[in-house]
């Protein structure tokens, strides 16, 4: 039945859920619910709240001062009427965890959409961290969990306001390179390692500054996969400055190292300046690369010839071999946990995408799809197959 099958990015999946606080566990006598979409193998959550899927188990966990033991119901419902879904549902005191699973059929073979919904039920202000527990051979990086080059798990972007932050490091998923280029010439060595956006997507950074701050930021650049001019052409913009377009063979050459200088500030008073390196729409290639970041405080500009050969990194307030061995995620990831704040009856909710058997959830980044459009994309695939 894959003519009901929606495009626009693949995706697979599923999860395990162990529904606990703390230490804290459950085992009904109920059986397993499985659902799917027409003409997929299901998915299922078992009797515990766990779904299961042919990578191993995730264990989501809720913890917090106040919060009660008690038990879980799994049972299965149907959304908007139609779609099958399963749903565990877990009261611990002052707050009820509601667990809900379904298929959605994008293409090519679904994507499993798990929704945590927290609902706050004492009328107070509560703090809690949800967690989710992974199988050991997973990865963790910014916003998905992989096995080997599988995509088990995309994590909600939304999920990231609520990580904690290091000082500098890049802010989305991009491929690091290291050894990539090669610089001729005088040059840092950093001018070896890049962050490539592939797909076309933007290379992100941020450092932080005093709210208001203003800073020097260089940016360096070498191009050493092509030797036209017009090939990859790149959008340069810095907080508070005027954005750069450059083409780094028309301007310094293939594997010639250049620099671009940025009177920076922070505009929106969040404490930090955000960096991004964008392709330029209509170029050949749409893959925007970054070798260097420098950042000085304000006032007289850096030599740029100096610094470009190495000569004044070790002056600069934050120097970031991008791609290379000190560079480093501004949120830190590792673990899928997050401190939550639930005001007197207040409903909060984060969702998940997982891979079905045998396929990969793609980089939350690269999709167009969202919450509201799986469900409507599950909605009317299952009325079409009501009518058959």
């Amino acid at each position: 039945m894959n003519r009901w099958l929606y495009g626009s990015g693949g995706w697979t999946g599923l999860l395990g859920l162990v529904v606990g606080v703390g230490s804290f566990g459950w085992s009904l006598a109920a059986e397993p619910v499985e659902f799917s979409s027409p003409g997929f193998p299901p998915s299922r959550m078992d009797s515990e709240g766990r779904l299961v899927e042919d990578w191993g188990l995730v264990a989501v966990r809720l913890q917090g001062q106040g919060l009660t033991e008690g038990s879980v119901k799994v049972e299965a419902v149907q959304l908007d009427g139609c779609i099958p879904a399963a749903q565990a549902t877990a009261d611990r005191g002052p707050v009820r965890m509601i667990l809900t699973a379904y298929r959605s059929p994008i293409f090519p073979a679904g994507v499993d959409v798990l929704t945590v919904r927290l609902e706050e039920k004492a009328h107070q202000p509560i703090h809690v961290t949800l967690a989710l527990d992974l199988p050991p051979q997973v990865k963790v990086d910014l916003t998905t969990a992989r096995i080997e080059n599988r995509i088990v798990l995309s994590v909600p972007l939304e999920t990231l306001a609520l990580q904690a932050v290091r000082d500098w490091g890049y802010c989305n998923e991009t491929t690091a390179m290291p050894g990539w280029a090669k610089p001729e010439g005088p040059a840092d060595p950093a001018f070896a390692n890049i962050r490539a956006g592939m797909g076309g997507i933007p290379i992100l950074y941020r450092f932080k500054v005093e709210p208001n701050a203003q800073a020097l930021v260089v940016l360096g650049l070498c191009e050493s996969h092509y030797d036209r001019r017009g090939i990859r052409p790149i959008l340069c913009e810095v907080e508070g400055a005027r954005p750069q377009w450059v083409d780094p063979i028309a301007q310094w050459g293939r594997h010639k190292p250049g620099a671009l200088l940025f009177h920076a500030r922070d505009l929106d008073a969040d404490g930090q300046i955000e960096i991004a390196v964008r392709p330029v729409p209509g170029a050949p290639d749409r893959n925007p690369i970054l070798n260097v970041i420098w950042v000085f405080p304000p006032g007289k500009p850096p030599d740029l010839k100096k610094l470009i050969a190495g000569q004044l990194s070790s002056s600069a307030k934050y120097y970031i071999d991008v791609g290379g061995q000190n560079d480093q995620c501004f949120y830190q990831v590792g673990k899928l946990q997050y401190p939550i704040r639930l005001s007197a009856d207040e409903v909060k909710e984060l969702t998940f995408w997982v891979a079905c058997p045998g396929a990969s959830a793609p980089v939350p980044e690269t999709t167009t799809w969202t919450p509201a459009s799986l469900r409507q994309a599950a909605r009317q695939v299952c009325q079409a197959w009501q009518k058959k």
